[in-house]
C-alpha cells in the first residue's frame, strides 16, 4: 500500500536489516578519526611528525656543496655550521633536505679526518729545532728556501739539481751529512725576475765574499766545493727572493759543523 514498506524492503534513508541508518555507526566498525581501541590515536604520522613538503632547505643545500669544496677551510667551517643550522631548523618545521645537511656534515667530518691527518704526517717528517738557536736536533723534510745559516742537509744528486729541487732532508750536522749552508741573503734589484744568468753572478759573488767570515777553512777538504741555490722564475713569482751558499762535499761523511 502506499506510504508502507514491504516486507524486508527499506525505505529511503530508513535502516533495514543489519544497515545502520546513514551517519550511524555500525556494531563493530569504527567511524573515521575514531580511535578504535581506547588510548589509540585515531592516525598518527609514522615518524613522529609530519611529512616534509616543499623545497628542500637552502642551508642544507649550501651545507653539502660547500662540503664538497672542504679542502679550504672557510668552505669546511661554513658546511658544519649550515649543516647544523639546517638540521635545527629542519626538526622545528619539517622541510626537505635533512639528507642533504646529514651528508654536508659527514663529508665535512672526512675532510676534518684528512686535513688533520695530513697535518700529523707533516708534523712528523718536519725536522726539529732547539727552540733557543735553531739548530736541527731531529731529521726530516724541509723547503730549500726554509734553510738557515748553519743547517745541515743531504745535498740533492746532479740529476735532481737539473730538475729543480723543493725539498732536501735536514739533518743534525752531528750525523753525516753532504753539505752545510753557511750564508743566506736576498737578492739584490729590483721585483722583475733578474734572470738566470744575473742569478749566478750575484751568488757566485756574494757568496765568495761571505765564506771566509763564516767558514772555518781548516776544515775544508778538497772534496768540498762551494755552491749555492737560487729562486727560479716560478719560485720568484711566488715571492721566494733570497740566495743560499753552502758548502758540498762529495760523499756524505761530514759529522760536524764546518762553520766558526
Amino acid at each position: 500500500m502506499p506510504g508502507q514498506a514491504q516486507f524486508g524492503q527499506p525505505q529511503f534513508g530508513q535502516p533495514g536489516f543489519g544497515q545502520p541508518p546513514f551517519g550511524q555507526q555500525q556494531f563493530g566498525q569504527p567511524q573515521f578519526g575514531q580511535p578504535t581501541l581506547p588510548g589509540q590515536a585515531p592516525y598518527t604520522y609514522p615518524y613522529g611528525g609530519p611529512p616534509a613538503t616543499g623545497r628542500a632547505n637552502g642551508l642544507a643545500i649550501a651545507s653539502f656543496v660547500l662540503s664538497l669544496l672542504g679542502f679550504t677551510l672557510i668552505t669546511l667551517f661554513l658546511s658544519v655550521i649550515f649543516g647544523i643550522i639546517a638540521l635545527v631548523k629542519i626538526r622545528a618545521q619539517p622541510q626537505r633536505g635533512k639528507g642533504l645537511a646529514i651528508a654536508g656534515l659527514v663529508i665535512s667530518g672526512l675532510w676534518i679526518v684528512l686535513i688533520g691527518g695530513l697535518i700529523a704526517i707533516g708534523a712528523a717528517s718536519s725536522p726539529q729545532r732547539s727552540s733557543g738557536a735553531g739548530q736541527v736536533t731531529r731529521a726530516g723534510t724541509a723547503s730549500v728556501f726554509s734553510l738557515r745559516t748553519g743547517d745541515c742537509f743531504q745535498n740533492p744528486s746532479a740529476s735532481q739539481a737539473l730538475s729543480g729541487v723543493t725539498d732536501v732532508t735536514v739533518v743534525p750536522c752531528t750525523e753525516a751529512h753532504n753539505a752545510q749552508v753557511f750564508a743566506v741573503f736576498r737578492v739584490a734589484g729590483g721585483s722583475s725576475y733578474p734572470g738566470v744568468a744575473a742569478l749566478h753572478q750575484q751568488a757566485a759573488k756574494g757568496c765568495r765574499a761571505r765564506i771566509n767570515d763564516n767558514v772555518d777553512r781548516s776544515q775544508v777538504t778538497n772534496s768540498m766545493t762551494l755552491r749555492y741555490l737560487y729562486p727560479e722564475a716560478d719560485s720568484w713569482a711566488s715571492g721566494h727572493r733570497a740566495i743560499t751558499c753552502l758548502i758540498a762535499d762529495s760523499s756524505a761523511d761530514i759529522t760536524k759543523s764546518l762553520l766558526r
